[in-house]
């Protein structure tokens, strides 16, 4: 699986010359305790080779690649932007773009909210009719992302910043294939009045897209939440 976390969004770079993902919880960099954090990395099943981290070109952003990104993670990939996109569902297309094999896995990985998943998120891509998985937590706060289920428990709908449910967007997403993301990507772009979020695009959304696809979405909970940008 090829892990992609986009780091480029104009809340990323701080006043103080500092970067969002070197702020320390706990004695360690937000970045890293979401990442290593995940069950995934802690099983061995990803390592630094499999991610990649899309940035913007700015002196802010480079120091923090070469000073920190590099020492933790000195086999992964960055990618530079020379401008903000028009969201985070676009700018992961960079690190798409260095994806070596038509089938792998991806993860969209926000790195903002810790957690514990109960079920491995993988597993469930055993069902080949499952076309992408997205972590959930209970809530109904409107600063995040959500899903909906129909009366038989199946996902029928994402939305941004909408509360259509109790089931909020834990900030990580996974998908069956690049192929699969792209196509979900264009669904998303050809009904952009439905799914853009103060005109732009965010990833819950796309879900909506692979749905679209005659796919299965599924919502895969997670628990012991702890959102690391409110603390």
């Amino acid at each position: 699986m090829q892990v992609i976390v986009p780091l480029a969004g104009p809340d990323f770079e701080q006043s103080d010359g500092r970067v969002k993902s070197e702020f320390e919880v706990h004695g360690t960099p937000l970045l890293r305790l979401a990442l290593e954090s995940r069950a995934w990395w802690r099983s061995g099943q990803v390592t630094d080779s499999d991610l990649s981290f899309v940035l913007r070109d700015s002196f802010i952003s480079r120091r923090f690649a070469s000073d920190k990104l590099a020492q933790w993670y000195p086999n992964a990939r960055q990618v530079f932007l020379s401008d903000y996109t028009r969201g985070a569902a676009l700018t992961i297309l960079a690190g798409v773009a260095l994806v070596g094999h038509a089938e792998e896995l991806l993860c969209f990985d926000l790195a903002d909210i810790l957690f514990h998943e109960r079920t491995s998120a993988l597993s469930l891509f055993t069902d080949i009719s499952v076309g992408a998985v997205g972590l959930t937590f209970p809530s109904n706060h409107p600063a995040y992302s959500y899903l909906r289920r129909d009366a038989a428990g199946n996902v029928v709908e994402a939305a941004e910043k909408r509360v259509i449910s109790e089931e909020a967007s834990a900030g990580v997403y996974l998908f069956r294939s690049p192929a699969i993301y792209l196509r979900a990507l264009s669904y998303v772009l050809d009904h952009r009045a439905e799914h853009v979020y103060r005109d732009l695009f965010f990833v819950c959304p796309v879900l909506n897209g692979v749905l679209a696809q005659g796919l299965k979405v599924h919502g895969l909970t997670v628990s012991d939440i702890t959102d690391i940008k409110l603390i």
